[in-house]
């Protein structure tokens, strides 16, 4: 172009690096963003066998925050299911997590109530337990089987269906009944009425 200045070419060059220079770096941040954005958490779930649902055993990669719903049944109906977060939070088989954080473990299992409870009985109108002892229950599966209380009486029990019975043979005429889930309810017998609850002690 008639009247034009030559530039030097040294000028140029230090140009051109200065902007290849920016673009680098433009580049690089926008990776860095990338990585400093909302973080991805690994869920791992176990299923046991026997029970069926979603999601299915497997790892899974979630971003941060997310709520996952999850839902379990028994592959046999009569059979409940409970489920643990990080085996500290029990579900009743469905619910729902979110992930704070990396590494959360679901698990889904049958309940199986064969093993020792420490069981408290109060009857209608007291305000501390009635009757305390431990109960052994035994069985040939989940659903039914025999006990055998710390005093030294004996029984009957079932577990179908989510509903839980313990029947005495050798005490008077008492019945326990609740749910298998929770391992609660309330109770008759020797013509007195009331509730009891249970926790597992092995």
């Amino acid at each position: 172009m008639k009247g034009a200045i030559a530039m030097d070419p040294r000028k140029r060059m230090r140009q051109v690096l200065w902007a290849g220079g920016t673009v680098a770096l433009l580049i690089l941040a926008g990776g860095a963003s990338c990585k400093m954005g909302v973080p991805n958490y690994t869920l791992t779930v176990v299923l046991a066998e026997g029970v069926t649902g979603t999601p299915a055993t497997g790892q899974y990669t979630y971003r941060e925050l997310t709520q996952v719903s999850f839902s379990y049944t028994a592959t046999n109906p009569l059979c409940s299911v409970e489920a643990f977060l990080n085996s500290k939070i029990r579900y009743n088989g469905s619910g729902s997590i979110t992930l704070f954080a990396d590494g959360y473990k679901l698990t889904a299992d049958v309940i199986d109530l064969r093993g020792s409870w420490n069981v408290a009985m109060i009857k209608d109108g007291d305000t501390s337990a009635t009757y305390s002892f431990s109960v052994m229950i035994t069985g040939p599966n989940v659903l039914s089987g025999t006990f055998t209380d710390s005093r030294g009486f004996h029984g009957t029990w079932t577990g179908s269906s989510g509903a839980l019975t313990l029947t005495y043979t050798d005490w008077f005429d008492f019945v326990l009944t609740g749910t298998v889930y929770n391992v609660s309810g309330t109770y008759t017998g020797n013509s007195t009425s009331g509730s009891w609850s249970a926790a597992k002690s092995s």
